[in-house]
């Protein structure tokens, strides 16, 4: 089980209701996991003797609906996500200098259900900062020089950096491409080709839900890539928080389109 679907599980405990429900038209904890590992992988850095230095200050920043909703688990959320992107950056073998911390910040000028995440490396010269690299995981190994101050490392999750899925090898893979709809659970395997999400009679995945046009996005599947292109809806499509008109999907990317969210996997080898 990977460091996401850990956080879903605790999530799940935290919430203890259903996510469509409780999340209907608003940020979901879910996209801002995605999006804080995406910029974990983004904005790190390679440092001396070829390691790799992640940030670990993530700033997530909501406009008023979201950081109000989100305010009565603020605390423990912010716990949970820092845990998580700590677990993510062990399994990738980065280095950070401190302890992972995340944030929750009003921006008004951002409307419901859209987000923004920054991150920075902590400055190793504030006071009470020991000075030298520490990994994610184990202690370092003895021996290792301190490293000279970095400057802070910011960006927007998911501007920048986005790798698609590799390519299948035909005849050789058992990869399955999924959209699993939140709250019931429902699972939706993916065809070659054309994958029509939609309220209407001709989508390939219907969703009763009025926020949802008739024929809303299409998720294509060719060459082992998912990607999904906005057909013009009227409400638009959110991938992980962000506006999109197409995009390559990674597993585990969250789409939102009305007041339905949808978890994309890629499962297999």
């Amino acid at each position: 089980m990977g460091v996401l679907q850990r956080f879903e599980r605790r999530l799940e405990g935290m919430v203890g209701l259903a996510f469509a429900r409780l999340f209907k038209g608003k940020v979901h904890p879910a996209e801002i996991a995605k999006a804080l590992t995406r910029e974990a992988d983004e904005q790190r850095s390679v440092v001396g003797e070829g390691r790799i230095l992640a940030p670990n200050v993530y700033v997530v920043r909501l406009g008023d609906t979201d950081f109000e909703h989100l305010g009565q688990w603020s605390d423990q959320l912010a716990g949970e996500l820092a845990d998580m992107v700590s677990e993510h950056i062990d399994d990738e073998g980065y280095a950070i200098f401190d302890a992972v911390r995340v944030h929750f910040e009003l921006d008004s000028d951002l409307p419901t259900g859209v987000f923004e995440v920054s991150s920075e490396v902590a400055d190793p010269s504030a006071p009470g900062h020991r000075g030298d690299l520490a990994p994610a995981g184990p202690p370092p190994v003895n021996g290792h020089p301190p490293l000279p101050p970095l400057p802070p490392l910011r960006g927007h999750a998911g501007d920048t950096g986005k790798v698609a899925p590799p390519l299948l090898r035909p005849g050789r893979s058992t990869v399955t491409h999924a959209l699993v709809v939140d709250g019931p659970g429902t699972r939706h395997e993916l065809s070659h080709g054309r994958n029509v999400i939609g309220r209407g009679t001709e989508a390939d995945i219907r969703l009763p839900d009025t926020g949802v046009s008739r024929k809303h996005v299409d998720v294509v599947l060719e060459g082992g890539v998912a990607t999904a292109e906005d057909l013009g809806s009227t409400n638009g499509t959110l991938v992980n928080g962000r506006r999109i008109t197409r995009q390559p999907l990674a597993d585990g990317d969250v789409i939102r389109i009305g007041h339905s969210v949808l978890v994309y996997r890629r499962d297999g080898a």
